[in-house]
């Protein structure tokens, strides 16, 4: 290797974190409209809400699966001081609030996710409610993918893919927040699991 061609960090660690990054993000998009897509009931007529619903937590646990991958993955970089505790705590050691963004989404997202084992204790009222937070751990992860990345913001192939899969997603809440007609309404009540 010549002396120029040293580079301070694993390029092959490196493109597995940004990959499993890129994946999360896209796979936690996927995953808000099929929750959205089980609550109101718009797709029902293809598909029963027991096959939205298990689709929608599948998309949950691989989506939180790699971003686990991508936070674990940094701490592997040879050339980075990045630990552990900053992958998991927020702003830790002088951590960027970019990267701070990511984990506060990721860690939210778990927490949604993992609500669904005290659902029946909570009731579905409150624990749907809770749920809501999910919106909270896109908007933050959509966030740190725009901060952390110059792919994104260079609007090239993977920017317009990002902003694509956040425009659905803002599609899909948008409508799901307009009053439906009363055909609809009848016809689609959210239903307790």
């Amino acid at each position: 290797m010549a002396e120029g061609d040293y580079t301070p960090y694993d390029q092959g660690v490196r493109h597995v974190a940004t990959l499993a990054g890129y994946l999360c993000y896209g796979l936690m998009a996927l995953t808000v409209c099929f929750g959205i897509l089980t609550t109101t009931g718009w797709a029902r007529r293809s598909v029963t809400r027991q096959g939205l619903s298990a689709g929608h937590m599948v998309l949950a646990v691989i989506t939180l699966t790699f971003g686990v991958l991508h936070g674990v993955a940094y701490a592997f970089q040879t050339g980075q001081q990045f630990s552990y505790v900053m992958a998991v705590v927020p702003f830790a050691g002088g951590g960027e609030f970019e990267v701070g963004l990511g984990i506060i989404g990721l860690e939210l997202g778990m927490a949604v996710a993992a609500s669904i084992w005290v659902q029946r204790r909570m009731g579905y009222r409150r624990w749907h409610l809770f749920h809501y937070l999910a919106y909270a751990a896109f908007a933050l992860s959509l966030a740190h993918t725009v901060a952390t990345s110059p792919e994104v913001r260079s609007l090239g192939g993977v920017g317009i893919i990002v902003a694509a899969a956040a425009g659905a997603c803002v599609l899909m809440t948008v409508l799901r927040m307009l009053p439906a007609t009363t055909a609809v309404a009848t016809r689609v009540v959210a239903q307790e699991v």
